[in-house]
């Protein structure tokens, strides 16, 4: 009997430990978000960037997605090369973004809003 609790308590730790060890950082959230808005630009996934963009509605979704289109035009597929610089305050955050397209390489500041799904960016972009 005392070795099931035993087991059981020592199993009971081991999903402890694993849980804790398999969550991401506030900064992993927020590249895995710049990620996940530029796969679904680079998809033409309109509907998912604006899911990215803190309160796209309210801004006008639609001209959003017009600017959306136009730029993926003009510029093509973007790479992500890195996030960096990641400064959180509360519920901001800025973070330095280094994409490369056709038009070149480019970095711009962006700012992040933590809402209740998580982190999103606030538009209009650095």
């Amino acid at each position: 009997m005392i070795r099931r609790i035993l087991a059981l308590a020592l199993v009971a730790v081991f999903a402890g430990v694993l849980v804790a060890g398999c969550s991401e950082t506030e900064q992993q959230t927020i590249e895995n978000t710049v990620r996940d808005y530029y796969s679904a630009y680079n998809d033409g996934a309109w509907d998912g960037c604006l899911g990215h963009i803190y309160d796209a509605n309210n801004l006008g979704a639609g001209a959003i997605r017009s600017a959306l289109e136009e730029s993926k035009a003009a510029t093509g597929d973007v790479t992500v090369d890195s996030v960096e610089n990641v400064i959180i305050a509360g519920s901001s955050a800025t973070a330095d973004i280094k994409t490369n397209s056709t038009g070149g390489p480019k970095t711009q500041r962006w700012t992040f809003v933590k809402t209740d799904s998580g982190w999103t960016i606030r538009f209009p972009f650095g």
